[in-house]
């Protein structure tokens, strides 16, 4: 069986065992998570680097809340410690009605990338201490998916010396590759923390997801917080809330920070400046 395959099945288990409200249902849009190369490596070999790269096929299966995505994305490293996975710099995801190619970029092509740089910045200015971070992942991935044409840069800086595995600081970002708008955010193991977001009042969750946005450089004017999920989840073992920001003209919603334990990340709804 492919390793994408895998991912498929063990993606599609996950998603039947999650229960999902039915107005907070959502396309996760991120692309595959993938061992890259740092500098160092790259003086010491002229070889080909290799590479572990496989399909992160969350956008092609049933819609999930974005309060799992870590939940998830843990599952996802799980499987990318597969054995016989071949050196790779691109590779296609096809189905009915989504086909896009993901490619690996090497350490020139990042220096090179505009938008690479600016969401390099705005990271750095957020969180100073991922300065020393290392690249752990930088992909492009463009196509057709959904129905819908994409280009989006994901990137992932973990701290420098550590691994997957092993308890760390990180930071996953996925952007609009043309313009640098957020889609997804993660930051793990950084401040601000919450040791158990649902022992918090209102009021405390709301001023920590503030803080969090603030970071990123996210305006937080003319949007009403509300906060949505504040107990446990028993079936994941995980303790969270979630701060959704609706338009104050409207009250529609357009993103939200999730809480948990360790980590804390914003996904947005619909396409928003930011």
């Amino acid at each position: 069986m492919s390793i994408e395959q895998q991912l498929r099945d063990k993606l599609q288990d996950c998603a039947e065992a999650m229960e999902t409200p039915s107005e907070m249902q959502k396309r996760i849009l991120e692309a595959s998570y993938a061992r890259y190369r740092n500098e160092k490596n790259k003086a010491k070999s002229t070889v080909k680097v290799r590479m572990v790269a496989c399909v992160l096929a969350v956008i092609l299966l049933t819609p999930v809340v974005i309060h799992t995505a870590p939940a998830v994305a843990a599952q996802i490293r799980a499987l990318l410690n597969l054995t016989g996975t071949e050196d790779v710099r691109s590779f296609v995801t096809k189905d009915e009605d989504s086909d896009y190619v993901t490619t690996n970029l090497y350490a020139d092509e990042i220096s090179k990338h505009k938008t690479a740089q600016d969401l390099l910045a705005r990271i750095n200015r957020g969180f100073p201490e991922t300065k020393d971070f290392d690249i752990a992942s930088a992909q492009i991935t463009k196509g057709i998916n959904g129905g819908k044409r994409i280009h989006q840069l994901n990137l992932i800086l973990m701290e420098k010396g550590k691994t997957f595995e092993e308890p760390h600081q990180e930071v996953v970002a996925n952007v609009d590759a043309e313009t640098g708008q957020l889609h997804f955010v993660q930051a793990i193991g950084t401040k601000p923390s919450a040791p158990l977001p649902s022992k918090l009042q209102p009021s405390e969750t709301i001023a920590m997801a503030n803080v969090f946005l603030k970071q990123l450089d996210l305006r937080i004017d003319g949007y009403q917080p509300e906060v949505a999920v504040g107990h446990a989840n028993e079936a994941q073992g995980i303790d969270q809330s979630i701060v959704i920001y609706k338009r104050a003209a409207d009250g529609r919603a357009m993103f939200q920070v999730n809480l948990q334990e360790g980590n804390i990340s914003v996904a947005f709804y619909d396409s928003e400046e930011s």
